[in-house]
Formats: structure tokens, sequence, C-alpha cells
């Protein structure tokens, strides 16, 4: 089994189990919902467009607290935005900046739970009722 190097794992993308606003600093209004996140960057999904190359200064309110954080502060640089033919809203992605070298292990902590209620719910479908897991014939 390949074992991932620490260049590989903050490349995976992890898909959003809860949900997470992240807001504007300057204005404290929301500039979308997290789609899924990396160790380096994240996609938003939101109603209105947001400006290319352009650095946002981020609030993110946690669910519940890690690490004693409630919320975490990033800067976030837009590195591109497009209007999704699905929903109708903007899907924008960033490059993540982290003014606390401790909001990266956040966010690191934030990703893993996402990865373990993903596997969770794959397992749970694959679970019989006797608590083994159900072989397709």
């Amino acid at each position: 089994m390949k074992v991932l190097g620490p260049e590989e794992q903050q490349r995976i993308r992890r898909s959003a189990t809860e949900t997470l606003i992240v807001y504007d600093l300057a204005t404290d209004s929301p500039i979308g919902r997290i789609i899924d996140m990396s160790a380096r960057g994240m996609k938003l999904i939101s109603e209105k467009q947001v400006m290319v190359n352009r650095v946002y200064y981020c609030r993110i309110p946690l669910a519940a607290s890690i690490d004693g954080y409630k919320e975490i502060l990033i800067d976030a640089e837009c590195r591109w935005c497009k209007i999704s033919p699905e929903t109708g809203w903007f899907e924008s992605g960033y490059q993540l900046r982290f003014p606390v070298p401790k909001y990266a292990d956040v966010i690191q902590k934030i990703i893993y739970s996402w990865m373990a209620a993903q596997v969770n719910k794959m397992n749970s479908r694959r679970m019989g009722s006797s608590g083994k897991i159900k072989l397709s014939a």
C-alpha cells in the first residue's frame, strides 16, 4: 500500500460534510459556503460573484471548538470564479494562507473529520444488521 507524503496529502480535497460559511473580515458579510477543502485551498459556492486575484481576509466560525478555537482566521486568494450550470450559483477557488500556523492544524483536523465521516457513511451502507460487511455475490 502506498503511503502519501506531505506534499501529496496537501493536495487531497475532501468534500464538506458540514456547513461552514466563510465571512469577509472587512465587511462581515458571507463570501460563501465551503464545498471542499485541502490544506492548500478551498472551493466555495455563493449567490454573488467574487473578484478573481483578490485576497480575502476571512473568518470561519466552527460548529464545535477545535483545539480551543471557535473560529479561524485565514487569508484566501481567489484564483477563479465561474457560474455553476447545475445550481446557477457561483463557484470559486481559493489558495489558503495562514496568518497563524495553528490555524493550519485546525484546517487539517476539519479535513480529517470530513474524511472520517465519509468513510463511516460508505461503511454503514455496506454493513449488515449483524455488524459484518455485506459482500456482493
